[in-house]
């Protein structure tokens, strides 16, 4: 082999290279700080047996595809015989063994598994509503594992324990949560514990453990309906007047009833589709 010839291999071989750099990566500005951010962000949910019909999936995409700027890859956590259309892809989950309204929280900590998904995850539940841009989320450090800050510290201000609505971690990282919940029986894990966010809570060192803005990620029922609830005075703020948004809120957490599909104020069907 000539010497052109072994520079014409060269310089091929540092175009592929540079070509799948630009596809792993891009470059954007912060807070006039230069990010270089994945170019794919990898979403996930969880969907198990008929609480949300695939509505609830479709839209969910739908909002996060509108909602970060790079693309997504969109995880689908469910039963084996549950058909997942392309470009969305399926996870199997195993059945636990668990039956009541509750079993649903616990097929999510197979979110946890880096066997399914190795590298960072975002994950949200089918009851989120994304209303604005949430690329600050991806933009947090991955050496922590994020998630919202449970809405009881509405009213028990000290109150620092994690709802596991909305997360974002390094599945490799943190696979110390799945391993622990392997190692477990889970008739006893549920005994120990109300819910799957009680146990992350557990497993997870509080120097691990950050938790995202309270103006980001709000509550429908305790801080938008009718401009959100007083706590003191046991009334909501502006009664009948609907969805109230604050302009920092970018995710509406729907805990509890009613759902997203039984809310016909203009605020949640502009942005729930």
């Amino acid at each position: 082999m000539d010497k052109l010839e072994k520079r014409r291999i060269k310089l091929a071989a540092e175009q592929a290279r540079i070509t799948q750099a630009s596809v792993d990566t891009v470059t954007t500005v912060h807070n006039n700080h230069i990010l270089t951010s994945p170019s794919v962000i990898d979403c996930a949910c969880v969907i198990h047996g008929d609480v949300y019909s695939w509505t609830y999936v479709e839209r969910l995409y739908n909002m996060l595809r509108r909602n970060i700027t790079p693309d997504i890859r969109f995880h689908v956590y469910t039963e084996p015989t549950r058909p997942v259309p392309a470009p969305m892809i399926r996870h199997d989950l195993t059945d636990l063994g668990i039956s009541g309204p509750r079993r649903g929280w616990w097929y999510k900590m197979q979110l946890f598994n880096p066997e399914q998904h190795a590298g960072p995850l975002l994950y949200f539940d089918l009851d989120t509503v994304v209303v604005g841009n949430i690329d600050w989320i991806w933009q947090q450090p991955l050496k922590y594992f994020w998630a919202v800050r449970d809405f009881k510290y509405l009213w028990r201000p000290h109150d620092y324990r994690v709802n596991s609505s909305v997360m974002w971690w390094d599945t490799r990282k943190f696979e110390s949560v799945w391993s622990a919940f392997q190692r477990e029986d889970i008739r006893r894990v549920i005994s120990r514990n109300h819910g799957d966010q009680d146990f992350i809570s557990n497993a997870i060192l509080d120097t691990d453990r950050r938790l995202f803005d309270v103006e980001r990620v709000v509550s429908w029922r305790w801080q938008c309906q009718d401009g959100g609830y007083n706590f003191s005075r046991r009334c909501y703020k502006h009664p009948d007047t609907g969805t109230r948004l604050a302009q920092r809120n970018s995710i509406i957490v729907f805990h509890g009833l009613p759902k997203p599909d039984q809310i016909t104020h203009p605020v949640i069907v502009q942005h729930w589709h």
